[in-house]
């Protein structure tokens, strides 16, 4: 099994990039085409699984570990996310806590008693604390991100376990420490959690797993039949407040009860890139004391990576609100709460270091994908960097590979193709719908005449050029064009001389090419263009389609193209013969 909790399985990866675009702190690395996540770089946010059109992107897959767990002696306790509802919600209380009884669990308790641990020792804490900026604890994910990128914050991070971890230890407290836990919730963060703060929690699932769970054990909720189920509960008592946390917001609301709102301010931000703004520019000149609730999901856990019911974040935030003060009101009391010692070092998480690079090192990177000054500079965000120059930085941190320059490798590409174009011994041109000159070699403008060749002496390639003043041929292009002609084959006479014209389909309606040569000509020549074509074919194929794939467009037209040109020849020869 993958001991990291995302990895990559690279035999599925597309090198598209996207998960570079959407990684929060781009904790990934290409290497040899290929994407892999770099472990300690990653914050876990499950942002590149979500994105992965391939599916390259996993998250490990702990069910075997949960079972093997239920198979000891030891009771076992299902650690129940409170956002469990918007996952569950085809399921009553009842047949979920008894489809948990099937499964082998001790009992359900619901996470959410953990957090109003975490409320009240927060809220005991920041009584004592002086004026400033205070972070919460809950998230993990903004727990990897602070440690890690912003260590300069370290010391307003609240020092305090997460619900998941606290209701761990109070459950140990309550039923045994040989007592086994068990979390079930839509973070893919807190599988890392458990794996680095093993004080607390056993084993962490996503809810997809544990739904997969029950659907493989056929304990979906139509198949639990209310009246033939025990009257279960959960242990060792209803949550109360502390099921607002899922939401954003929802530690800020528990936290208000505890300290009147003119001693601290609070504050609670959501979605990844909110947080890292924040962090960028906290508050320094504070006359008060400031509490800052930060959730790494857009609208808090209710809109987590690890849900398999896509629902609206409305109608998940409303439902888990709902239940939440029903439930509230059906306890009418908060938790009673023992002393449990929920203190946590976040220091043990290692800081990343940053490189630091001077400009001429940046220079000499961009220089590699042929940036060789500011306007050659594009940041189009292709490689999925912001910026050319961060895309330089990763190079020099060597997690980023030049191919991966959208411009470069078009560019590359492109200067393939010219050089094929002009050793091509026949004239060759391509047009635009509009009858412009896309490209042309001087083999062309020989053929059509000095004054074409002097147009082409002062503009190579001719590009732009009107095509109908060039050459009385055009009608036969402008057919082909209009109508979408794939092929075209006509002898011609330009000057009192036989020639013979090739019109192939590039792009329908869009693009044509044409290829010229005199009727007396060898067929060495024919075998040595068709010898030419074949090498680039099996040489920069690869390339173009790359570029072409990058750029949005059908990475097959160049093969295509190209295959074209040569069947063509072929096909005349055995005419010919």
């Amino acid at each position: 099994m993958n001991l990291h909790s995302i990895y990559t399985e690279k035999n599925n990866c597309q090198d598209c990039y996207k998960c570079i675009r959407r990684c929060p702190v781009k904790a990934i690395k290409i290497d040899d085409h290929r994407a892999s996540i770099v472990q300690n770089l990653c914050i876990y946010c499950g942002k590149c699984v979500q994105v992965c059109p391939a599916e390259a992107k996993k998250v490990r897959n702990d069910l075997s570990s949960a079972k093997f767990l239920l198979q000891e002696k030891d009771p076992v306790i299902l650690s129940l996310a409170p956002s469990f509802r918007s996952e569950f919600s085809d399921y009553t209380d009842n047949q979920f806590l008894n489809a948990c009884n099937s499964l082998g669990f001790h009992a359900v308790s619901e996470t959410a008693l953990g957090a109003e641990i975490v409320s009240k020792v927060t809220a005991d804490w920041l009584k004592n604390q002086k004026k400033g900026v205070y972070l919460s604890s809950c998230c993990p994910v903004v727990v990897q991100l602070i440690s890690k990128y912003y260590q300069d914050e370290m010391a307003s991070l609240a020092p305090f376990d997460s619900p998941m971890q606290a209701h761990a230890k109070y459950l140990k407290q309550i039923y045994g420490n040989n007592t086994k836990v068990i979390f079930v919730g839509p973070c893919i963060a807190k599988k890392q959690e458990a794996d680095e703060f093993n004080n607390g929690v056993d084993v962490a699932l996503g809810f997809n797993e544990f739904r997969e769970w029950l659907q493989g054990e056929a304990l979906d909720s139509e198949y639990l039949p209310e009246n033939i189920l025990k009257n279960l509960k959960f242990e060792p008592e209803l949550a109360g407040s502390g099921a607002y946390y899922p939401v954003d917001g929802g530690m800020i609301a528990t936290l208000k009860d505890n300290i009147s709102v003119t001693d601290t301010s609070f504050m609670s931000f959501s979605g990844i890139q909110n947080v890292k703004d924040i962090l960028e520019n906290l508050p320094k000149d504070i006359n008060d004391k400031l509490f800052i609730e930060l959730l790494a999901c857009d609208g808090g856990c209710i809109n987590g990576p690890e849900f398999t019911q896509k629902q609206s974040l409305a109608e998940n935030r409303y439902k888990t609100l709902s239940l939440a003060n029903k439930n509230l009101v059906e306890k009418k009391s908060e938790t009673e709460i023992n002393d449990i010692h929920i203190e946590a070092n976040y220091k043990t998480i290692a800081p990343v270091l940053k490189c630091m690079y001077s400009e001429q090192d940046i220079k000499d990177a961009l220089k590699i994908v042929g940036k060789l000054s500011e306007k050659d500079e594009l940041n189009c965000g292709g490689c999925g960097y912001e910026t050319c120059r961060h895309f330089a930085k990763a190079i020099l941190d060597g997690k980023a590979e030049r191919h991966m320059c959208v411009s470069y490798m078009r560019k590359v590409a492109q200067n393939k193709a010219t050089v094929l174009l002009q050793k091509m011994p026949y004239g060759v041109v391509l047009v635009d719908e509009k009858l412009k000159v896309i490209e042309s070699n001087k083999h062309f403008a020989d053929l059509l005449g000095d004054e074409v060749r002097r147009i082409y002496d002062i503009k190579p390639g001719m590009e732009g050029a009107d095509f109908k003043k060039l050459t009385s041929i055009y009608k036969l292009f402008a057919n082909a064009l209009e109508k979408g002609i794939e092929e075209i084959e006509k002898d011609i006479r330009l000057d009192g001389k036989l020639f013979h014209l090739s019109i192939f389909t590039i792009h329908k309606f869009k693009i044509v090419c044409g290829i010229i040569y005199p009727l007396n000509e060898e067929s060495m020549s024919k075998d040595y263009l068709i010898g030419k074509l074949k090498d680039v074919i099996s040489d920069n194929l690869a390339m173009a389609q790359k570029a072409a794939f990058l750029l949005g467009e059908n990475a097959s037209r160049t093969e295509t193209k190209l295959n074209t040109i040569i069947d063509s020849y072929h096909q005349n020869d055995i005419e010919n013969e």
